[in-house]
């Protein structure tokens, strides 16, 4: 990564946090940003602010629609004042473009758990769009189809059974600010 992209402690200016739903990336990505004394952004709330509306209601639109909008999102996000944390939306993996544009732009960490793992902590999927039916087999179908995507471009760290605290201080470290 340039140094221009690096902030003064050594530590990426930027900090994306990717994963699927129910990862951590909202919870370990605040506790990561508290650490580091920058703020946090949620794609999911910058989204709804700029449109007015929230998931739930863009997936109402068309998958397409929701995907459309969240690129969007993640190209304004790119364009925001650095040094910050950030959770990007998991379809970010279905879009090569924009994965290289995260991963060009700052450091890209992968927050990876189990489709179990996954189904355990968003219970009834409330508020999150697609997650109807068998949540398993849904969040395990999302797993197969961006899980190497995330891989090919992320530090891989497995969130399984740990606490959004430890795996914060852990990503401190990997970062070279703690």
């Amino acid at each position: 990564m340039p140094a221009a992209e690096r902030g003064a402690t050594g530590v990426a200016k930027r900090i994306f946090l990717v994963g699927l739903m129910g990862s951590g990336k909202s919870t370990v990505g605040r506790a990561l940003a508290d650490l580091l004394d920058r703020p946090y952004l949620d794609n999911d709330a910058l989204l709804a602010q700029r449109t007015g509306l929230d998931a739930p209601a863009l997936a109402d639109l068309g998958r397409a629609a929701l995907h459309d909008q969240e690129s969007r999102q993640l190209h304004a996000l790119l364009d925001a004042p650095a040094p910050y944390v950030a959770g990007i939306a998991a379809s970010v993996a279905d879009n090569p473009d924009d994965l290289g544009r995260i991963a060009a732009a700052g450091r890209v960490v992968y927050l990876r758990a189990t489709p179990a793992t996954l189904a355990r902590r968003v219970g009834h999927g409330q508020g999150r769009p697609w997650v109807g039916g068998d949540l398993l087999s849904t969040l395990s179908e999302m797993f197969a189809t961006r899980d190497e995507a995330f891989r090919r471009v992320a530090h891989v760290v497995d969130t399984d059974g740990r606490d959004p605290r430890e795996i914060a201080a852990e990503l401190t470290r990997l970062l070279g600010a703690g």
